[in-house]
């Protein structure tokens, strides 16, 4: 299983390259300002930030998961590894949970019997 970044990195070179095309497409078209124009700096104001981004994953490469900007955002690391992590972050969480569920329903208890906050 290969990690969400490298998908991510495949979507954003096609999305960027499906920007480049209508980009060219609209600069080949000639005449005055027009809506054309207006779509043209969008679609390269989209086509930059996506190439940022992808520079910025790309630059993360071979970096430990967790060393990087992009890691809280995009995860790197490898599928089973990703999987192995989050059920264990899944396990302590509901351990940590468990004292707090018990003083809830210890409360709730008490306050039945005695009829009191």
């Amino acid at each position: 299983m290969e990690p969400p970044a490298s998908r991510l990195t495949r979507l954003l070179v096609g999305f960027i390259l499906s920007l480049i095309a209508v980009i060219s497409i609209s600069i080949l078209n000639e005449g005055g300002f027009s809506i054309a124009d207006a779509m043209v700096a969008v679609s390269t104001l989209f086509a930059v930030l996506a190439g940022v981004l992808l520079a910025v994953i790309i630059a993360g490469g071979r970096r430990a998961h967790g060393s990087w900007i992009t890691d809280s955002w995009i995860s790197r690391e490898p599928g089973d590894k990703m999987l192995s992590r989050i059920e264990r972050e899944r396990d302590e969480a509901s351990m940590q949970d468990l004292g707090s569920k018990w003083a809830m329903m210890e409360m709730a208890r008490l306050e039945s019997k005695h009829g009191e906050e």
